[in-house]
């Protein structure tokens, strides 16, 4: 796929008159690209091209549909995690970049890693709402599993991996 075409997507994505609003529809769509993209016998940069249109799609069930923050963020967390981990980080370039991907988690997270760990310990006490954001958190940082040893030492891993320390405990 050549970089133009990606480049109309997004373009086109801008468009919100005329995107569609149902959600399924977005989840429909972005089946083909996602699937292109796990397909181990595609060539590298061809997969990576596939999975930009995936997180594209991600992006737009989520601007344009509603698709829930969390569920955005995890299916983009995990399409990324997934191909750098098989495929290698990809210089300059910050959607294939561990540290990246790390960053864009822990935007992603709300209450600080302990205050996650104690809300963890009384979870069947919580309000249900505080057990599915901690249930969110645990899905959103699963990716991270698979990739933390190529983030470089520093703030954002040591947070990471105390997320992950976490991560067990949550419901």
């Amino acid at each position: 796929m050549a970089q133009q075409s990606m480049e109309a997507v997004d373009h086109n994505a801008d468009q919100k008159a005329s995107a569609p609003a149902e959600t399924n529809w977005w989840l429909r769509v972005r089946i083909m690209p996602q699937s292109r993209a796990y397909n181990r016998t595609l060539a590298d940069d061809i997969r990576r091209e596939w999975a930009m249109v995936f997180l594209l799609l991600v992006e737009g069930s989520e601007r344009f549909a509603g698709l829930d923050r969390w569920e955005a963020a995890t299916d983009a967390a995990s399409m990324r995690a997934l191909l750098i981990n098989e495929l290698g980080p990809l210089p300059g370039d910050e959607t294939w970049d561990p540290a990246a991907l790390v960053r864009s988690v822990l935007a992603t997270t709300t209450p600080h890693p302990q205050a996650a760990s104690e809300l963890a310990r009384r979870w069947r006490a919580l309000p249900r709402e505080e057990m599915l954001l901690l249930r969110r958190h645990k899905n959103l940082l699963a990716p991270l599993t698979m990739m933390i040893d190529q983030v470089p030492a520093g703030s954002d891993r040591d947070v990471a991996r105390a997320w992950l320390a976490v991560r067990a405990s949550l419901p």
